[in-house]
């Protein structure tokens, strides 16, 4: 690891792929999981076995699953979450709770709500205004 992050310190910032990406970058990654304050325990029904494993991406993100991903780059970082909170009436105390306790600030614009589809065999999301705005 120390090697890594001097790798990072060493690299020039304009240094880019010719992409434009980072020419070094450091990418860490985990689970996430969100409890319910009032009882300690995984929200009830929202797993990713209760979704059926839907995979909402092409990076394997899976519909009822958290988690998190730092990229540590020479040229820019970035923090990235994905929250599976509860979507019916739990949501906006479940979303204000994770909002009161985390160190950043919470986008206000990149809020889905994940419905099956109409035959059954997936999901489909559409956009909602975030629970957190008043």
């Amino acid at each position: 690891m120390d090697e890594v992050l001097d790798v990072l310190d060493g690299a020039v910032r304009e240094d880019v792929t010719r992409y434009g990406r980072p020419l070094v970058g450091l990418v860490v990654g985990g689970p996430v999981h969100l409890i319910d304050p009032a009882t300690g325990d995984a929200y009830a029904e929202v797993s990713v076995e209760d979704s059926g494993r839907f995979v909402v991406d092409g990076y394997g993100r899976t519909l009822g699953a958290s988690g998190v991903r730092a990229t540590i780059g020479s040229t820019a970082s970035s923090l990235s979450l994905w929250l599976s909170f509860p979507g019916d009436h739990r949501l906006p105390a479940a979303a204000a709770h994770v909002q009161e306790h985390a160190p950043v600030r919470l986008s206000a614009k990149h809020w889905r709500r994940w419905t099956p589809s109409r035959t059954g065999d997936g999901y489909r999301s559409i956009r909602i205004p975030s629970p957190l705005a008043r």
